[in-house]
C-alpha cells in the first residue's frame, strides 16, 4: 500500500511552479488590444489566466470557441507569448521550487504536471526553466476528453503514474485545480501566491492553502495534511 510519504503530486504550472500570471496577462491585454471588440475588465482578464486559451478569448471576446478571431486571438497570444515569455522561463520559477522537486523526488514520489496548456506550451517553458526531468508525466489539454475543472486530466496523470486517484494530491494555484481534483477523488491544496485567493481555493475545495513554497515545502504536514486552513511562511 502507498504510504503517505510516496504519495504521487500532480503540481499546475502557470502561478504554481512559475511565476508567470502577471506576463500572461500582459500578452492578453496585446492580444486585446489588436482586436476590434471593447476591451473586458481586468479582474475578468486575470481571471482567465490558467484555462485553455480558446476557452479564454472565447469569454474575453464574447465569441464562440470555434469562432475565426478566436482561432486568431490564440495563435497571436502563442506568437507573442514564446517571443517575450519564454525566453525569460528559467528567472520566472518562483523561489525553492527546484529544491522542492528534488526533495520530493529523494523521498520516491511520483510527480506529474497538470496544466491547461497544450504540451508544446507546456514543454516550451519546462525545457528552459530547467523542470523537464523532474517529472514522471507531463498531462496537458487536449490530452483528455475534457480538461479542468472536469476530472480528466488528473485521472490520466493517475494512470500514467500508474496510481489510484485516491493516493495522489492536486497542488495548484486556481479554482479550477481544486475543483478538478475533488472531481477526480483526489486530495487538493491551494497555493494563494498565484491567481486565486485563499478564501477563493478553500471554497473550491482545498484542504490546505500555503502562501509560500517554502510554507509548502517545510510545513508540517503541508503535502500530507487534510486539516482545512491557511498557513503562512
Amino acid at each position: 500500500m502507498t504510504t503517505q510519504a510516496t504519495a504521487p503530486v500532480l503540481f499546475d504550472l502557470d502561478g504554481t511552479l512559475l511565476d508567470t500570471p502577471r506576463a500572461i496577462v500582459s500578452v492578453l491585454d496585446r492580444v486585446l488590444a489588436e482586436s476590434s471588440r471593447p476591451a473586458p475588465p481586468r479582474e475578468q482578464v486575470r481571471a482567465t489566466v490558467g484555462r485553455p486559451l480558446v476557452a479564454a478569448f472565447g469569454e474575453l471576446l464574447n465569441l464562440p470557441h470555434e469562432h475565426a478571431e478566436v482561432e486568431a486571438a490564440v495563435a497571436r497570444f502563442r506568437e507573442l507569448f514564446r517571443e517575450t515569455v519564454v525566453p525569460e522561463a528559467k528567472s520566472m520559477v518562483f523561489p525553492g521550487v527546484p529544491e522542492l522537486l528534488e526533495r520530493l523526488r529523494r523521498e520516491g514520489r511520483p510527480l506529474a504536471i497538470v496544466t491547461s496548456k497544450i504540451r508544446a506550451g507546456a514543454e516550451e517553458l519546462l525545457e528552459p526553466a530547467g523542470l523537464t526531468g523532474h517529472f514522471d508525466a507531463i498531462v496537458c489539454h487536449g490530452m483528455a476528453p475534457r480538461g479542468k475543472p472536469h476530472p480528466d486530466l488528473a485521472l490520466l496523470a493517475a494512470r500514467q503514474l500508474n496510481r489510484a486517484p485516491e493516493e495522489c494530491l492536486v497542488v495548484g494555484d486556481a479554482v479550477d485545480d481544486m475543483r478538478m481534483a475533488c472531481a477526480a477523488g483526489m486530495r487538493a491544496i491551494g497555493v494563494s501566491y498565484g491567481v486565486a485567493t485563499a478564501g477563493q481555493l478553500l471554497d473550491a475545495g482545498a484542504q490546505m492553502v500555503c502562501e509560500t513554497v517554502r510554507a509548502l515545502g517545510e510545513t508540517p504536514g503541508a503535502l500530507r495534511s487534510s486539516a482545512v486552513t491557511a498557513h503562512r511562511s
